[in-house]
């Protein structure tokens, strides 16, 4: 299978490829897709009440975004600028036909999803057709598609969809990558907030996700047992939890909520002992490098 994996990718077109996931992973790349999704979103909100064109430039130091809505496509150009703080400046183009010109099980079809980079000195195209971290962006786009064919859109709730896409983003995080796990459980609890959870269950949420910036640096210094209930904090026990307690009814909600807190506030304070113990070897680090200093110096004359 392996063998037939390889000959299949040898054969594939380059624009065709899937892009490697660390391409598009960094964190300006994902503020640049919340800042896409945020404004396919208010356009939709302004669509006007008949289906006209439009076209919207967004220019911002680190990067550039165009939407145009045409009666046959809708099209977004993303693409870091000069002063990008991205790794790997890149060009990303999405073009999808309008519902009713083409469309599969009531979507738009997709013409080109593609990105553009430079990497050792080589120019690169891929798909990023199948890459979940741009399913909300999809999802957005169908939205805006429908409202500007006078279609009734709801914009005050997401789709489950899109929260269950985050929890695969959260579970497909590499598990080394800290840093990446920590934005994707921040945008996962951002996701959260618009399905109306309680103020404070979004409130110890977002504690949690503060506690663990708290470790980030010093992330290593943990003992394997603790890096790892850290990771399956937020990869699996938060969204496995929060995920069914969204999808009981208001009366079961309710009945929950107080032990949700409770197990919430456990987690914050287990985190809390991690920063706690990081914070006392720091400690211990300094007073025995002060103490190796002066046995080698203070003999000196």
């Amino acid at each position: 299978m392996q063998w037939l994996e390889k000959m299949k990718n040898a054969f594939t077109p380059a624009h065709r490829k899937q892009v490697e996931e660390h391409i598009i992973r960094d964190t300006t790349t994902r503020k640049l897709l919340e800042d896409t999704e945020e404004l396919l979103l208010r356009i939709a909100e302004k669509a006007p009440p008949s289906n006209q064109k439009k076209s919207i430039r967004r220019k911002q130091k680190e990067w550039l975004i165009k939407v145009k809505v045409t009666q046959t496509f809708i099209s977004i150009v993303m693409m870091d600028q000069k002063h990008s703080s991205s790794p790997i400046k890149k060009r990303i183009v999405i073009k999808c036909y309008r519902k009713y010109m083409k469309s599969k099980n009531g979507v738009g079809l997709c013409k080109e999803a593609t990105i553009r980079y430079m990497k050792d000195g080589r120019a690169h195209i891929r798909s990023i057709r199948e890459s979940p971290m741009f399913h909300n962006l999809f999802y957005r786009i169908h939205h805006l598609d429908l409202a500007f064919s006078g279609e009734q859109v709801t914009f005050e709730k997401p789709s489950k969809e899109m929260l269950v896409n985050q929890h695969h983003l959260l579970q497909e995080t590499h598990t080394n990558d800290v840093t990446y796990l920590l934005e994707e459980a921040r945008r996962y609890i951002q996701t959260v907030k618009q399905f109306s959870v309680d103020p404070i269950i979004e409130s110890r949420l977002e504690r949690l996700v503060q506690q663990a910036h708290k470790l980030q640096d010093d992330f290593m210094l943990l003992d394997f047992e603790q890096r790892h209930i850290v990771r399956r904090m937020f990869k699996e026990d938060v969204p496995s939890m929060i995920h069914t307690y969204l999808s009981l009814s208001i009366k079961h909600q309710l009945e929950h909520k107080e032990n949700i807190y409770v197990t919430l506030s456990k987690m914050e304070l287990t985190l809390i002992s991690y920063v706690e113990q990081l914070e006392k070897l720091k400690v211990e680090r300094m007073d025995y490098l002060l103490q190796l200093q002066s046995l080698r110096y203070d003999n000196k004359t």
